[in-house]
């Protein structure tokens, strides 16, 4: 049975925290090198920003703390690319389709279907290296400790084969995939359900299934969000943005301290109702699975006081929040 208890204004299941941190912790192994001086402060690199980790003359390595922020910033199929998002194929995609050496991203909790690590098994069927770090070993949207303390969960073939095992530190797995040889793009798609559905509508709002919050660009304040996101701060970001009326989204394994779930919290400080489904309840990336499938695992205050409940079906608290 699952309880919950309720942290930081969060009403939360208690089991994802037990779970989460036992698995973490089997993963964790001593480092046999000393982190690099770019990452040991273990802050995150800030909102838009990539940081060049390490370069040498056989290319970098370079983080951001969400793949969101990859857009603006120039990479080269010799960069080994690790973000703080969870490694699903349209994640990782534009990363594909640029070039790219090799990737490292968070598991996310697996998730629905292996939704949060797709990208690494699409990784392997195009040739790329693409490793995982456990969800509870390193912050969600924080690309310098997803390098600093995130422990290695899964490797594909490719990364297998340059070393990076199960509970190596990602900055040491990192290190080893800058081995490779260079990337080559690979034009890889977003695949179905990128665009936003509008999947009711009534005289008060909409309610909006949508794979993430960057793909709404106008303001909805009558509207509903269920995303296929990740419940980050970077999630959060885009709702305030589009100035909804309430939001869901996917708690991806919750992560070291709330950090998947930071932005339900976030939006309470702006009186925002909010909520996450529990990544084994949805397909991550997919607004219509957390419409369709998703099962409540977060709520904060504003939500809770109309009605919303862990342990509800998304249909039935999307509602709740538009009135």
């Amino acid at each position: 049975m699952t309880t919950r208890t309720k942290t930081g204004g969060l009403w939360l299941p208690r089991r994802a925290f037990l779970a989460g941190g036992v698995a973490s912790f089997a993963f964790i192994r001593g480092a046999s090198a000393a982190p690099p001086d770019t990452i040991a402060s273990g802050k995150t690199i800030g909102r838009g920003q990539m940081l060049v980790v390490s370069e040498d003359a056989a290319g970098r390595i370079v983080a951001l703390d969400s793949s969101s922020y990859l857009g603006p910033h120039k990479t080269h199929p010799n960069d080994v690319i690790v973000v703080g998002s969870y490694c699903g194929t349209r994640i990782l995609a534009p990363m594909f389709t640029r070039g790219v050496k090799a990737v490292i991203a968070t598991d996310a909790g697996i998730g629905k279907d292996n939704a949060g690590i797709s990208g690494l098994l699409h990784g392997e069927t195009i040739g790329v290296p693409v490793a995982t770090i456990a969800a509870m070993s390193a912050e969600t949207s924080n690309g310098r400790e997803t390098l600093l303390i995130g422990t290695i969960s899964r490797a594909n073939k490719q990364a297998r084969a340059l070393g990076v095992e199960i509970g190596m530190l990602a900055y040491e797995a990192a290190a080893r995939l800058a081995k490779a040889p260079a990337g080559k793009s690979i034009p890889t798609p977003l695949g179905t359900g990128e665009k936003p559905t509008v999947v009711e509508q009534t005289a008060k709002g909409r309610i909006w299934a949508t794979p993430g919050t960057t793909a709404i660009k106008e303001k909805v304040p009558n509207d509903v969000i269920c995303s296929g996101a990740n419940s980050s701060r970077v999630s959060s970001d885009g709702i305030l943005r589009m100035g909804a009326k309430g939001s869901i989204a996917n708690d991806a394994g919750i992560a070291r301290n709330n950090t998947a779930v930071e932005g339900v919290a976030l939006l309470a400080e702006k009186g925002v109702p909010s909520a996450a489904v529990s990544t084994m309840s949805a397909r991550l990336g997919e607004g219509l699975s957390t419409w369709n499938d998703g099962i409540i695992s977060v709520v904060n205050a504003p939500a809770a006081k109309l009605g919303v409940k862990v342990g509800m079906p998304a249909k039935e608290a999307a509602r709740l929040m538009l009135g």
